[in-house]
């Protein structure tokens, strides 16, 4: 059989009810959504999803609310009349009673009702509702909320939401050009009109540029790519934020069969298809993209790293697969502000690694070996990173390192090296060279 699927960047704004993993998320409505933590086969850690605790609602059904009716509904708020206003702010005022109620620490303390049902097709009143409710961009429902909800300013500004989500569904239920080039001059056509809508336009634009990263397309990944650069400063946080997180994202595409009707073989049979995928390669996009904006994502990332740890100043168990990115970066950049944030995450980060099994039935039991080799892996990428920045005073936790496990030796001689220019075969050796650099060994 003869089967042709063309894909097609769907950047489905999705509503995770997600925990958040460190100082932000990366949900592509607005709000926080951590990602789980797996392995994907990579020998550094991959990211793979897991569940949460609370439903994500069918794509299909969100993209299909987003882009249709809720499009005519704020497109109301235009409208010199006070009851087409009342009509659409009736959609999500007053709220539903939540099935659920957070404790200080986030955590599920209550339901009010079954949340996730059973099943979808068959809820109770209260679950349609909230699952109605859900159905709304956070950010959206908020403007609506508002005590002074019905002011000029705020009506525009979510009669202006209704034309930036027009654009966004024609954007991802079109057919792509067959030309690349073609293609990068729509993304840039389509940006350009996101951005004339001014900081909620660009706002909107980063969240959805981010999101395409978890697309498999390189060529999508590329155009995304090229708009939050030129984008700049403005799309650093949010990037940083997204690096906590792990996405999936729905593609839109079309499969083309052959007519089982057709003796020629030559007519087919064209269907709409969509299809949830990732990309293993998604966190390494957004690290790319923070580097091409240049140095001034520097401070943002030790932010980052400084911030993501508990109430005791620990970042415990599989952290490290998403801080490895920052640390990464950081030594990209060579910056010597990196140098004590980096020596920092030696005790800072406990890594722990966790049976899958026990994870899959709700309990938290550590894999040792899995532990010791995350462990290994993790300071190699400190080490490399510290020999990136050129400071003489990385030597003491890069020897720090190495004294931890004598299989860092080809990893510290490196960066050595790199730092000095100098070449050592020993613990002993390196420890004479940063004397006679006059580097403080205190704390190695």
């Amino acid at each position: 059989m003869n089967k042709l699927t063309c894909l097609l960047a769907l950047i489905v704004l999705s509503l995770a009810g997600c925990q958040n993993s460190g100082t932000g998320g990366g949900g592509a409505d607005g709000g926080s959504c951590g990602g789980g933590f797996g392995d994907d086969g990579s020998s550094d850690g991959g990211e793979v999803e897991t569940p949460t605790t609370q439903i994500v609602l069918e794509r299909s059904d969100v993209q299909l609310f987003r882009g249709t009716e809720m499009v005519k509904l704020l497109k109301k708020m235009d409208s010199p009349e006070r009851d087409d206003w009342l009509y659409v702010r009736r959609h999500v005022f007053p709220p539903p009673t939540p099935p659920y109620e957070l404790d200080e620490d986030g955590k599920l303390v209550r339901k009010n009702y079954q949340w996730p049902p059973a099943d979808m097709n068959k809820l109770s009143p209260e679950q349609k509702k909230w699952k109605s409710y859900l159905l709304w961009p956070d950010f959206i429902r908020e403007l609506l909320q508002q005590r002074d909800w019905d002011r000029e300013e705020n009506r525009t500004r979510l009669a202006n939401y209704g034309f930036m989500f027009e654009l966004l569904q024609d954007f991802q239920t079109r057919e792509p050009y067959a030309s690349q080039t073609r293609e990068s001059e729509y993304w840039s056509r389509f940006a350009e009109s996101m951005l004339a809508y001014g900081e909620d336009g660009q706002n909107l634009l980063i969240a959805n540029m981010i999101v395409a990263f978890s697309n498999p397309l390189e060529d999508v990944v590329y155009n995304a790519q090229s708009i939050l650069v030129q984008i700049g400063t403005p799309a650093i946080q949010p990037l940083c934020a997204a690096m906590w997180t792990s996405h999936r994202q729905m593609i839109q595409g079309w499969e083309e069969d052959v007519d089982p009707d057709d003796p020629t073989g030559v007519k087919r049979i064209r269907t709409q298809v969509y299809k949830v995928v990732g990309n293993p390669n998604y966190n390494r996009y957004i690290e790319d993209t923070l580097f091409r904006i240049g140095p001034l994502a520097v401070q943002p990332a030790i932010t980052e790293l400084t911030r993501s740890v508990d109430k005791n100043g620990k970042a415990v168990g599989p952290m490290w697969r998403y801080r490895k990115y920052f640390v990464d970066l950081l030594g990209r950049f060579g910056d010597k502000r990196a140098l004590p944030v980096l020596e920092d995450e030696i005790d800072r980060v406990v890594v722990q690694e966790y049976d899958e099994k026990a994870l899959a039935e709700g309990k938290l039991v550590v894999d040792e070996q899995s532990t010791d080799d995350a462990e290994f892996t993790w300071h190699e990428y400190l080490i490399k990173a510290l020999g990136q920045l050129g400071d003489p005073e990385a030597l003491r936790p890069i020897i720090k390192l190495w004294k931890k496990d004598e299989f860092h030796e080809v990893a510290a001689i490196g960066a050595i090296q790199r730092i000095t220019g100098r070449s050592v075969r020993s613990i002993a050796a390196a420890r004479e060279l940063a004397t006679a650099l006059k580097v403080d060994l205190k704390g190695e």
